[in-house]
């Protein structure tokens, strides 16, 4: 009975020191705990891998900024790595300002282990105000939107642009959001108007929200925060194209191993309290 009244005199320094270390532990040495792949989004990932080098080009949107980067990154690093490993050609732009700065990490992290080229490989279009303007001129004609690309080279001087005129010239577009302007965005405008193929990935808060339009097929599948993140990830490390780090995956084993200590305090807590209570 002494032993369970001990329960409830565990210092809030332990608590907070073991919590910190299960948190700082997977982060430094990855843990490598199973990863359940959801329906939705082995979804995306099959739409992308039926894709080869002869494919149109996918379109990725990177409409978030670096407060949301934890969730939402990951999944633009785990794409970018599963088009450039099968020489699927990537378009690229942002509805966020803040957005052409991810672009721009992702791409100086990965150019040389795949020995892209901007113009060739892939296309950074960068931001352009105006959102309801933008999407549906990108529906009658790209280059009308964005003459020059982010590096202020004319479009038409691009290989990968000769051929690209609208959202019929791409075999998807995946927008990652972190909120609006966002994946609603292209909802109303590239998939509504224009038909175009629209892959979601979203940070976990707003998941719930795009869930009915997986159900009616407007989106094609969802990446749903930090989870889905990790999800992509270990498709792709299993599929054999990328041996990265798998920084979603060792997020999410913090998060789990972080949650599993808390829990395990909540119980012993209740446990030295009911045994206490039910000594007086």
């Amino acid at each position: 009975m002494k032993i369970f009244g001990l329960f409830l005199k565990i210092p809030r320094q332990v608590v907070f020191l073991t919590i910190a270390i299960a948190v700082a532990l997977p982060l430094i040495i990855p843990l490598g705990m199973p990863v359940n792949i959801m329906p939705q989004s082995k979804k995306l990932f099959d739409a992308i891998d039926d894709l080869n080098e002869n494919s149109e080009a996918v379109l990725i949107s990177c409409d978030f900024d670096p407060q949301s980067m934890p969730e939402l990154y990951p999944m633009l690093v785990a794409m970018l790595n599963h088009c450039f490993s099968k020489k699927i050609k990537v378009i690229l732009l942002a509805l966020w300002p803040q957005g052409t700065g991810m672009v721009e990490m992702a791409i100086d992290d990965l150019a040389s282990k795949y020995n892209i080229k901007s113009g060739e490989e892939y296309a950074f279009l960068g931001y352009k105000f105006g959102v309801a303007a933008v999407l549906l001129g990108m529906g009658e004609n790209i280059k009308d939107v964005f003459p020059v690309d982010y590096y202020g080279t004319p479009i038409d001087s691009l290989t990968i642009m000769h051929d690209l005129r609208n959202y019929k010239d791409l075999s998807y577009v995946i927008s990652l959001s972190a909120g609006d302007p966002g994946y609603r965005a292209w909802l109303l405008y590239a998939q509504a108007r224009y038909g175009a193929k629209l892959g979601v990935g979203v940070t976990a808060v707003s998941a719930a929200d795009v869930y009915p339009y997986v159900e009616t097929g407007q989106v094609i599948g969802l990446l749903s925060g930090m989870k889905g993140a990790s999800e992509y990830e270990t498709m792709v490390s299993r599929a054999g194209y990328s041996t990265g780090d798998l920084k979603a995956t060792q997020g999410m084993d913090a998060q789990s191993l972080g949650h599993l200590i808390i829990m395990i305090f909540i119980i012993l807590g209740n446990t030295g309290y009911f045994f206490a209570r039910r000594k007086k």
